[in-house]
């Protein structure tokens, strides 16, 4: 299995630049050995993008997803192919209103716009999560029949049903953990139209970029999300109506916790709903269904735990108030074929043994965090255990742990993290959840070109994400220490 060789031998040596990960033809990441390759691939050096095979399917193109574009296309014009019709739509109603008299078509899922949308066009497949899977792409190539993927939507179903108690027909299967937030955004949109959403605390990027570029009213951003920020979100919701509000429990990169019972009480006061993007718990470290009214999962993460297909879900909570509109929502633009039947199959067969994963994960987890507090090295660790414990035990499932993900600054971050990152043998590259542990410097490499911004959010520039895995914590600390020794002799 290559996510078990991974564990065994990692990709973090400088030759490894640019290979999937793991070592698969629809591999979802790719290896960043060196700082120096996270900043050539930022600021696009041809040297580095060379030695890309492939990369995060929503950042870069998968070759087979550019060989279907390239087939499809007509007389020179730029395409690209969408998970169903009413995405494509979707796009080109986006496009429009970025390049007014530009002429865009659709034709099937096919969305086809002049070299001048090309960049808007990107943005859109980026933030949206509903370009099609290099699965899906090898079957337009090859125009081999779809599988039945039935039987396997329906585990899949069952197997989130038996984590969250929640009803199986409010559980809604997306091709992407991005394609269900967008979704949920566009029903907070058709619930309140003009109105600002709200994003509570500093989430994974692209979360706040879909809000502000998909609605004009764009939203309203509390970095912190700590009690200032709920006093200034409720003063300011004395004036302001707001479509919906976003946040994440615990929140990526910086794993804080918000105070979910008050922004539950502000919701229900100011009539607006709450989506909870708890991709990082998976649903089975923590429940906070019943505070919220639609839970997000991105299934590519911890639900998968390979790296080797895209998937995501919106859960409705079924005592809502709001529980009719986004049933009324999805009935309406949800598009259950959008998924492709293969990428179905796949990701219910890695997701077997994800129960199991997580709570092995969690074990491994909290060590090496005790580790890093530890250390006279580090700065800074950020973990649910440490910063916010009494309010994740709030909802925290019996037998639940405090997850697989953590962060940490060094002590003298300026002068040694560069070095810490490339000698560090763990492998590198963007994604979380793997069953195999994996590193990449988050802020860097998903905010470099707002890296101030950001750090007055509170998220250093510095900051070493790693997502734990199934290797002995042993293992890990060990690999940790001696990146620490050769970045500070």
């Amino acid at each position: 299995m290559p996510q078990e060789n991974l564990r065994k031998h990692p990709l973090w040596r400088a030759e490894d630049l640019g290979k999937p990960v793991p070592a698969t033809k629809h591999a979802v990441s790719m290896c960043l050995p060196r700082w120096r390759d996270v900043v050539g691939y930022e600021e696009r050096d041809p040297a580095t993008l060379e030695k890309l095979q492939l990369g995060y399917p929503r950042f870069l193109y998968h070759p087979l997803v550019q060989q279907a574009f390239a087939q499809f296309a007509r007389n020179g014009e730029q395409v690209q192919i969408y998970t169903s019709r009413g995405a494509a739509v979707r796009c080109r109603d986006y496009l429009r209103s970025r390049h007014p008299g530009a002429r865009i078509d659709v034709r099937d899922a096919l969305v086809a716009f002049p070299a001048a949308c090309a960049d808007d066009a990107k943005d859109y497949w980026q933030h949206a999560g509903e370009g099609i899977s290099s699965r899906c792409a090898e079957t337009l190539l090859n125009n081999t029949p779809l599988p039945d993927a039935s039987g396997a939507e329906r585990k899949i179903i069952e197997r989130i049903v038996g984590f969250t108690g929640a009803a199986t027909g409010d559980v809604y299967l997306f091709p992407s953990g991005m394609a269900a937030i967008n979704a949920a955004h566009i029903a907070t949109r058709n619930l309140a139209p003009g109105a600002p959403t709200v994003q509570f605390a500093f989430p994974y990027g692209d979360t706040l970029k879909l809000q502000n570029k998909f609605n004009q009213a764009g939203a309203l951003f509390y970095a912190n999300g700590h009690e200032d920020d709920l006093k200034q979100l409720a003063l300011d919701l004395e004036h302001t109506k707001v479509g919906g509000l976003f946040c994440e429990f615990p929140t990526n990169p910086l794993l804080t916790c918000v105070d979910l019972q008050r922004l539950r009480a502000l919701a229900d006061q100011h009539c607006f709903p709450i989506i909870i993007d708890e991709t990082l718990g998976a649903c089975i470290n923590q429940n906070t269904l019943p505070v919220s009214d639609v839970a997000a999962i991105s299934l590519t993460k911890f639900f998968s735990g390979t790296s080797d297909v895209m998937g995501g879900a919106l859960i409705i909570n079924p005592a809502s108030r709001f529980a009719e509109h986004f049933r009324k929502q999805m009935t309406e633009f949800h598009e259950p074929e959008a998924f492709h039947p293969a990428d179905v199959i796949q990701l219910e067969i890695d997701s077997r043994d994800c129960r199991e994963r997580v709570l092995q994960t969690n074990e491994i987890a909290i060590k090496v965090c005790e580790y890093l507090q530890e250390n006279s090295a580090v700065e800074s660790v950020y973990y649910p255990a440490v910063a916010d414990k009494a309010m994740y035990d709030r909802f925290r499932r019996p037998g639940g742990g405090y997850g697989g993900l953590l962060s940490f600054v060094l002590k003298d971050a300026a002068n040694v993290t560069e070095a810490f990152y490339d000698a560090l043998e763990i492998t590198k590259g963007p994604n979380l959840g793997t069953s195999f542990s994996l590193c990449c410097p988050f802020v860097l490499i998903a905010h470099y070109n707002e890296l101030e911004w950001a750090e007055s959010a509170g998220a250093s520039r510095y900051l070493i994400r790693i997502s734990i895995g199934l290797e002995p914590a042993d293992v890990l600390i060990a690999r940790i220490q001696s990146a620490i020794d050769a970045a500070t002799r």
